[in-house]
């Protein structure tokens, strides 16, 4: 929802200045920043690791913020979903049941958060895995699907004339990325500063924090993110095509038969912010063919429900974990306690979910709202994690100063993009002749991204500051990361302890292997697959970084970037078919493993995330 916001707003430029991630997603992928050393922490959260490395009380606080943000931004969801229910299948907006008028949105919201919530409490992070692969496997088959309709439905000419009525003031785009954005909100800065939160923020964001404790082994974490890249392929595609067509259908005249009933339905929702949010989903309602019809109805279903299992399960987790444990200084007295806890807690963040979408004004685009809730945290997560795993004079207080700025800068930004229309009257009534505050009658001037920028800098600059003219202190990281004589045998993979030091501690030689990530644990598959992400990733970052410096001797017509879109959609499309079945068939062999896994396992009830360490340890 939130892509067919910018995408339907803005075109295609969001796609060609979102290549220039593509080497920071590589490095990730290949050099496993932080989800080496995260994993080799073994810790079952990122506060379980922040009280290793720094306190408990940190570890509580962390905590907290981690999840007010994660609830916060978790609180539109049922919002989002629940309309598009509603609008999507053609529901009535209200009924009447016992004498009482209901909104039809309030109970699907209902219906399928509990649902995900059931999912959740019945086997925790091991069924949400296995029901969320097979909605994946779903959904990326059923987008193959749609991708081939639209492709089939729609020629590529008529969508370019349709997106070029949307840059007809002259001054901007929706086709060449040079041309100037068609949205403010989402220009070149939007991107850039969406590049430094990449590396910035790695595994800061706990929404999926059950996934990032659950593979076998680091070596197996780093690879995994490698195979993320392929998986996407179809979907983005599919979810780029999508606002376009609609978007072409809505503005060409060939279309204004098909167009009439979308733009009534449109016109009746009344509130900007959903006409923003349904423009797209009532497109595809009055526009696809009722055997596709259903399979994007299950689509929702299915997103829907994975996405919240995954995020309640995720959120009431942290809760338990990092905030009641800590509080608490003990373990609960028996496994069956500490399950009831974590089930009320999964289903106290379902009915926050569903009471805030319920009273929220919503504002703005999705994203930005995403950015701002998630300044709270992120802001000064990243450094914390950073200078934890990788600096030992990294101290505890300065990882309380750097998340203590993130939240006070990306929590003001919330209050003062709310109370903005107060606000504003006052500051009128007394510099009525301030011609800034003209300017922004209706919203904010700072948007959400920029003020997540600024949470992060500040924060960056407290850490290292703190750090260093604070008292000295050597953290022990080999104790941390279980490297040399802490080292754990059931970690270790063909020989190899780490992604730069062998299992003794001792570093390896230098090669290109080396540099791209991949040691001696690499199978020779594997080794193929990250050669294949090298290549793949980084001939698009260079035909980016080419298309910049020929742009800037001889600009590019809209002919050329006509011809661009469709070669670059073509390619992902054929590419992303192919990587459908690979992964569904290995998605399908891994999950097979994870039961036998399961059938020889022990469990250990004392790995439950508390901290059995005093904590003076921590400095």
């Amino acid at each position: 929802m939130a892509n067919w916001e910018m995408i339907y707003a803005t075109g295609l430029p969001p796609q060609w200045w979102g290549m220039m991630n593509l080497p920071i997603g590589l490095f990730l992928a290949l050099t496993g920043f932080i989800v080496y050393r995260f994993r080799q922490t073994r810790a079952l959260t990122l506060a379980q690791f922040f009280e290793e490395r720094y306190s408990r009380r940190f570890r509580c606080y962390a905590g907290i913020l981690c999840w007010i943000s994660g609830i916060l931004n978790f609180g539109v969801f049922p919002f989002v979903t629940g309309n598009l229910i509603v609008f999507f299948l053609g529901l009535p907006p209200e009924f009447v049941f016992l004498g009482v008028t209901l909104k039809t949105f309030w109970v699907t919201m209902f219906c399928y958060l509990a649902f995900a919530t059931y999912i959740a409490c019945a086997g925790g992070q091991i069924t949400i895995m296995i029901t969320d692969f097979l909605q994946g496997a779903m959904l990326m088959l059923i987008f193959a699907v749609l991708v081939i309709y639209l492709l089939g439905i729609y020629s590529w000419e008529e969508i370019v004339s349709g997106l070029m009525l949307g840059g007809a003031d002259g001054e901007s785009s929706m086709i060449n990325p040079f041309a100037g954005s068609s949205n403010k909100d989402f220009d070149i800065w939007y991107f850039l500063i969406g590049l430094f939160g990449a590396i910035y923020n790695t595994r800061s964001w706990q929404g999926n924090s059950g996934y990032n404790a659950a593979a076998r082994t680091p070596h197996e974490a780093v690879v995994a993110g490698v195979i993320g890249n392929w998986r996407m392929i179809v979907s983005t595609i599919c979810i780029i095509l999508i606002p376009l067509a609609a978007f072409a259908v809505l503005h060409l005249p060939e279309y204004a038969a098909t167009a009439e009933p979308i733009r009534n339905a449109i016109d009746n929702l009344g509130d900007p912010v959903l006409k923003t949010q349904m423009t797209v989903p009532l497109f595809l309602k009055y526009t696809l063919p009722s055997g596709l019809l259903g399979l994007f109805a299950a689509v929702i279903f299915g997103c829907a429900i994975s996405c919240d299992d995954t995020y309640v399960h995720a959120w009431g987790s942290i809760f338990i974990q990092d905030v009641v444990l800590p509080i608490r200084k003990r373990p609960f007295k028996t496994p069956g306690n500490h399950l009831l806890a974590l089930r009320l807690s999964i289903v106290g963040v379902a009915l926050f979910g569903f009471i805030f979408s319920i009273l929220f004004p919503m504002k703005g685009y999705i994203f930005m709202f995403f950015a701002l809730t998630g300044a709270i945290y992120l802001g000064g997560a990243g450094a914390v994690i950073i200078g934890g795993l990788y600096w030992k004079r990294g101290t505890t207080a300065a990882a309380w100063c750097a998340l203590s700025v993130g939240t006070v800068i990306g929590f003001g930004g919330i209050c003062i993009q709310q109370a903005w229309p107060a606000l504003l009257g006052s500051l009128m009534r007394s510099w009525p002749d301030w011609e800034i505050l003209q300017s922004f009658p209706e919203e904010f001037p700072v948007n959400g991204q920029w003020i997540y920028f600024y949470a992060m800098i500040a924060s960056t600059v407290c850490y290292i500051a703190v750090s260093l003219l604070g008292p000295r202190r050597v953290f022990n990281l080999d104790r941390l990361l279980h490297r040399g004589q802490y080292a754990v045998a059931a970690d270790r993979v063909g020989g190899a302890g780490g992604n730069r030091r062998d299992a003794r501690g001792g570093k390896e030689r230098f090669s290109l292997k080396r540099f791209l990530g991949i040691t001696s644990e690499f199978t020779r598959f594997e080794r193929f697959i990250f050669y294949g992400t090298f290549a793949w990733l980084m001939g698009w970052w260079l035909v980016f970084v080419a298309g910049v410096a020929v742009n800037f001797i001889q600009p590019l017509s809209d002919r050329f970037w006509s011809g661009f879109w469709y070669v670059y959609i073509l390619l992902s499309v054929g590419l992303g078919i192919l990587c459908t079945i690979w992964i569904f068939a290995g998605g399908l062999r891994d999950a097979l493993q994870l039961f036998r896994d399961l059938r020889t396992s022990r469990n250990d009830c004392r790995d439950d995330g508390f901290v059995r360490q005093n904590e003076e340890s921590a400095e």
